[in-house]
């Protein structure tokens, strides 16, 4: 499968276009490629296994994870990015955050936006991580960004408000952080910033 999509990348008519995004010689440019990948969702194959020997920068779904995986992830620093999105809709059994997190997994987490997990929201997502996870409130936070930014291999740059990293954040139109998760379904975003500048404002 692997072969066929990247035989399939090179002969599309769109390779031109895709190569553009990189920079530098292509050989230097696939050399930065990280490897991301889903695994262990619906049963169990060795996913985590494989993509900890690998160096996978993070490894998604891990419903079926084993004890062995969680192991080889906590060694390698691969990232477990869990969907509960998908766990809900499709009612399957939830990933193990618990065991992870006690493994010394880092946890993300993702809307898994697709057809058959059509959600963008990530309040959404925190809050079920809360519920079907049992993740605390503080580990949905860190799960959405400054873990997440490190399962692209972006934390140096993004994911926390720290000096130098990019200005990206959300303003919440409440005196807590937490009603981003807790106001299920109306969540109190006052303004999305970009770079440091106001991209969407709330009506007032």
């Amino acid at each position: 499968c692997v072969c066929v999509c990247f035989v399939a990348f090179l002969s599309s008519p769109f390779l031109p276009f895709l190569l553009s995004f990189f920079e530098g010689p292509l050989e230097n440019s696939f050399d930065r490629l990280q490897l991301n990948f889903h695994g262990e969702e619906l049963s169990y194959l060795g996913s985590a296994e494989l993509g900890a020997s690998l160096g996978a920068t993070a490894i998604s779904h891990l419903e079926k994870v084993s004890p062995a995986g969680m192991a080889a992830m906590a060694s390698s620093g691969s990232v477990a990015v869990l969907l509960p999105t998908t766990a809900y809709i499709l009612r399957l059994e939830p990933p193990p955050a618990r065991s992870l997190i006690d493994a010394g997994v880092a946890v993300a987490l993702g809307t898994d936006f697709n057809p058959n997990a059509y959600c963008l929201s990530m309040p959404l997502t925190m809050h079920l991580a809360c519920i079907l996870l049992r993740l605390s409130m503080n580990e949905a936070l860190v799960a959405a960004t400054i873990n997440a930014a490190a399962s692209l291999g972006r934390a140096a740059d993004y994911g926390s408000l720290e000096c130098g990293k990019v200005g990206d954040m959300v303003l919440i139109a409440n005196a807590r952080w937490e009603h981003l998760i807790y106001q299920l379904g109306e969540h109190p975003i006052a303004a999305v910033i970009k770079k440091g500048r106001v991209v969407v404002k709330a009506p007032s």
